[in-house]
């Protein structure tokens, strides 16, 4: 916040209005209103300096607060319904037509936009949260959503993202901040794309993070304590870590009580497993019930396929081969990226392929690149020859941004000698764009839309 001792220098002064009122946001100089609000640090009170004149010009609810037949009389404002970093979004908007938008405050901005009528700073809000929600974030954002209401769709939205790029999602940083009822929620899910082991090792992690918040040991009854009864919903018997077992069995982490109690995740004609707690060599043994159920993997969600190329296009089209292949595309909205078919002529089947395949943004910066040794094997919407190359982690695309898929192989990749292609392409709802791309290298990207997220009104703030 700018001070009385920071007088503007006339000579200096900025050549443009938008300047101008930029230099005057959280500036106590000719202020004539103070907002009270809590820190969003430290929670105590704290005044922000603004201009009425400039807030009744954006907000038809500032012109009536100040300049309506019940305007206030006071020159200090308190909000209760906001802290200091939500506010400062919506007066930096006012002022300047610019936003620092975070998932950490999006929601509390978005609501303050809606309660003041500022439709431009919603707009931003809501395309902010249609295009900027990632596996960083994701758990930050469901968070926030848990002080308003009517947050199904956003929530949904997070989930998807949740679902389709499980392991980078728990490796956030905002994972380990998220709530028991979030985590609770997690492990209820059958469609993570994850390992259980792998699963298990992040809700421990997740429960050492919170010990340490509340300043406490993360010994083994208080890392117990922390999970609480979502421990119920982890699924022991498709761990295949032994020794992750074991110690949480040692240690008290975990015991047979536990490990029972997750038999609820269950598929009919077949057999349950539990822990056997002394047996370090093979901690988990069948035992047979009369309910003959048993524990199964997360299922995970199944990608789709944007087929992008059809055979028999007459005339006959012959492709020669290069080195190196590539190509671009645009959707119109956010999706995860899978991987993407190879195709190569009916001669090479069941011929290896040694391959490098890398992602590469608009910067051409690479977001993913995976190195295999392929079968040629029919396959993919057409029954084309070929093969799937899938990339480590499934790869957040964003709307609207042009990205490249480059393979690499020392063997030459013929392709059929009768084939087309498609430059733009609608599948489940999203618009692929292939811009620049002659290259017949690649039938069909190998994709999951995200959970569709539209304008919603948040217009209930509810009090943490």
């Amino acid at each position: 916040m700018h001070d009385l001792n920071d007088l503007p220098d006339l000579n200096a002064l900025p050549s443009n209005l938008t300047q101008r009122n930029k230099r005057m946001f959280n500036n106590v100089l000719m202020s004539d209103v103070n907002f009270i609000v809590k820190d969003s640090e430290t929670g105590k009170k704290v005044a922000i300096p603004a201009h009425k004149y400039v807030l009744s010009i954006g907000s038809p609810v500032f012109y009536k607060m100040f300049y309506g037949d019940l305007a206030e009389a006071s020159n200090s404002v308190e909000v209760v319904d906001a802290d200091s970093n939500s506010l400062l979004e919506l007066l930096r908007f006012l002022y300047s037509d610019e936003t620092n938008l975070t998932a950490g405050c999006v929601l509390q901005v978005m609501y303050l936009a809606e309660k003041y009528m500022v439709t431009g700073l919603l707009d931003e809000c809501s395309e902010f949260l249609k295009n900027e929600i990632d596996a960083e974030n994701a758990f930050e954002v469901l968070t926030q959503c848990e002080h308003f209401r009517d947050t199904e769709e956003l929530e949904e939205r997070c989930w998807s993202i949740v679902d389709l790029q499980t392991r980078k999602c728990l490796r956030s940083q905002s994972f380990l901040a998220t709530s028991e009822r979030i985590l609770d929620v997690l492990l209820r899910r059958e469609t993570l794309d994850i390992y259980e082991d792998e699963l298990f090792r992040a809700v421990l992690f997740w429960a050492e993070a919170k010990c340490r918040l509340r300043s406490i040991d993360p010994t083994a009854q208080n890392v117990k304590k922390a999970i609480g009864g979502a421990m119920s919903h982890i699924r022991f018997s498709c761990i295949a870590d032994k020794e992750i077992l074991n110690r949480a069995l040692e240690s008290g982490i975990l015991d047979n009580d536990a490990c029972q109690a997750s038999r609820g995740h269950t598929t009919p004609r077949s057999k349950r497993f539990a822990l056997e707690k002394f047996n370090h060599d093979f901690p988990l043994r069948t035992i047979v019930d009369d309910s003959n159920l048993c524990v199964r993997q997360r299922q995970g969600i199944k990608p789709l396929r944007c087929r992008r190329l059809f055979m028999n296009e007459p005339p006959r089209l012959f492709a020669p081969y290069e080195s190196k292949h590539s190509v671009s595309f645009i959707t119109d909205q956010p999706v995860c990226m899978y991987g993407v078919r190879v195709i190569s002529s009916g001669r090479k089947l069941n011929d290896n392929y040694a391959v490098i395949t890398k992602l590469l943004n608009s910067n051409r910066s690479c977001n993913s690149c995976v190195k295999g040794t392929y079968i040629v094997e029919y396959g993919g919407t057409e029954g084309l020859p070929g093969f799937d190359v899938y990339f480590e982690e499934p790869v957040l695309i964003k709307k609207g941004a042009k990205y490249f898929i480059t393979i690499f192989s020392p063997t030459e990749l013929d392709l059929p000698q009768r084939i087309g292609k498609k430059d733009e392409v609608h599948c489940a709802g999203v618009n692929f764009y292939f811009p620049d791309s002659t290259h017949r290298q690649f039938p069909e990207l190998i994709f999951h839309p995200l959970a569709p997220l539209w304008r919603t009104n948040y217009t209930e703030f509810k009090p943490t």
